[in-house]
């Protein structure tokens, strides 16, 4: 597919690179990495080919004139590297072979980047399309967030006498906040939620764009929207511990020992993998969970990149159930964000629409 020029001027070059892993993905790959790099301006995609016999040797993006950068054997013992490589890449492949390798994928990723150059990086998956409503790039989205080189942001924190942050929630907390002082601390991440879309009740694949196929997502109330994926500022992203969780990551301390923290789009401090609040007000990571029942018994058969497999969830993809073991979401709220992002900015993909 052919992108339009006149659409990719962005008003700021991008300084954000998108890390992702993937294991039988390649029906899917083009649609998702067209979206982020000419809808959202992602300057650099970092993918990790998961499979145990490479399966991205050949795939190219004909709208990215740019050689792919590829690298050899990789992964737990290190890198055998066979580049072809070019400083205007913009996509980057990795074979990175094993079970669980989705942590030690990310924190390589955001190692290169940040040996590259770059500032910003959003750690996501290949069913995911984040949707932004108040900003023209992901790249304005994260200096307005997380401030651009020095130029921290900071937000105003409660502190109490063990030197723990008061952390924003939806509930009142068991006992009550004793505050013993106010503080300024550095943003080093954005959370945001999902958004998940429904299946429309198909039951097998079609070679259609994802964002195409499923338009109708579900209630802000479905468990899996309480999850939320990641935008960090890389000089304060924690490089020396394992990554555990593909949601939230560690961010390290300044100069004064003070953590740095996450925050919603709200600018509320928040803690771990989910944000109950479910905040669509600046941005939203559509998540195309499901898919027809075909392709989610796969998934659900491949497991996931950071648990592996679960005989819990592959039993209930067999009887067409989701994670909480309730019937999978059709979606009854009509949502094609994503779609008409993606057919503004890579007008071939209108051939769809006829």
């Amino acid at each position: 597919t052919e992108s339009d020029p006149s659409n990719n001027s962005f008003p700021e070059k991008s300084n954000v690179v998108a890390c992702t892993i993937a294991i039988h993905e390649q029906p899917y790959l083009t649609e998702w990495a067209e979206y982020n790099l000419h809808v959202l301006n992602i300057a650099k995609l970092y993918i990790y080919d998961n499979a145990d016999i490479p399966e991205l040797s050949n795939w190219t993006v004909e709208s990215v004139p740019m050689n792919i950068e590829r690298e050899g054997e990789s992964g737990q013992n290190g890198i055998n590297s066979t580049d072809i490589r070019e400083s205007s890449s913009r996509i980057s492949i990795t074979h990175y072979p094993g079970s669980k390798q989705q942590g030690p994928a990310y924190r390589d990723c955001a190692r290169r980047a940040l040996s590259e150059g770059y500032e910003y990086v959003f750690f996501t998956d290949v069913d995911e399309f984040l949707v932004l409503y108040q900003h023209n790039s992901i790249m304005e989205l994260a200096v307005d967030y997380l401030g651009k080189g020095d130029e921290d942001v900071h937000v105003d924190v409660e502190v109490d006498k063990d030197d723990k942050i008061r952390r924003a929630s939806p509930d009142p907390p068991p006992t009550p906040y004793q505050t013993e002082r106010n503080e300024t601390r550095i943003v080093g991440s954005l959370g945001m939620n999902f958004r998940t879309l429904g299946n429309n009740c198909d039951i097998d694949y079609k070679a259609i764009p994802v964002s195409k196929r499923f338009q109708y997502r579900v209630e802000a109330s479905y468990p899996m929207n309480m999850f939320i994926k990641s935008l960090v500022k890389l000089k304060w992203l924690n490089l020396d511990v394992d990554f555990t969780d593909p949601h939230f990551y560690k961010l390290r301390k300044d100069e004064n020992g003070k953590q740095a923290v996450k925050i919603d789009t709200k600018r509320r401090v928040r803690e771990g993998s989910l944000q109950p609040m479910r905040l669509y007000d600046v941005a939203a990571v559509h998540h195309y969970l499901h898919k027809s029942l075909s392709e989610y018994r796969k998934k659900r058969d491949r497991g996931g990149g950071t648990t592996g497999p679960s005989v819990l969830l592959i039993e209930n993809a067999k009887k067409g159930l989701d994670n909480h073991g309730k019937p999978l979401p059709g979606g009854n709220i009509y949502d094609d964000e994503v779609w008409k992002r993606l057919v503004e900015k890579v007008p071939s993909y209108k051939s769809y629409d006829v």
